[in-house]
């Protein structure tokens, strides 16, 4: 995206939305029932998209259509906290579907749901 792009995307999507500073997104985020490792690392990955401040997230933004985030990216991103999060790897037998189209929110509930599941098929130890 060139640097003009850029500032009138800025523009326009700042008059669409109130966006909010990254620590009351994560804190958003947490209150609407994802974990807080889940909700910081959804905006440790969404940062760079953002700019230095340039322009201030929403939880509503969509992934692709307002932070202009490819989405192999995105695909990226789900691999990355699978690997992080140390949940297995998706196989031909076992895919990972990721939803086409997401927000900032839907992002962080669909991996929040992803670790309680993974965590939820882990047998407790045996004392």
């Amino acid at each position: 995206m060139s640097r003009w792009h850029g500032r009138r995307h800025a523009r326009d999507l700042a008059a669409k939305r109130d966006g909010v500073p990254p620590a009351t997104l994560i804190d958003l985020i947490i209150a609407d029932g994802v974990a807080e490792p889940v909700a910081e690392f959804v905006w440790d990955a969404l940062g760079p998209y953002y700019g230095e401040g340039d322009i201030l997230p929403h939880p509503d933004d969509g992934l692709t259509e307002d932070a202009n985030i490819d989405p192999e990216d995105v695909e990226d991103m789900v691999a990355n906290f699978f690997r992080q999060f140390s949940l297995p790897e998706p196989t031909p037998q076992h895919p990972e579907f990721v939803p086409a189209s997401m927000s900032i929110s839907t992002l962080a509930h669909y991996l929040d749901e992803r670790l309680r599941t993974f965590r939820n098929q882990i047998p407790p130890l045996a004392s």
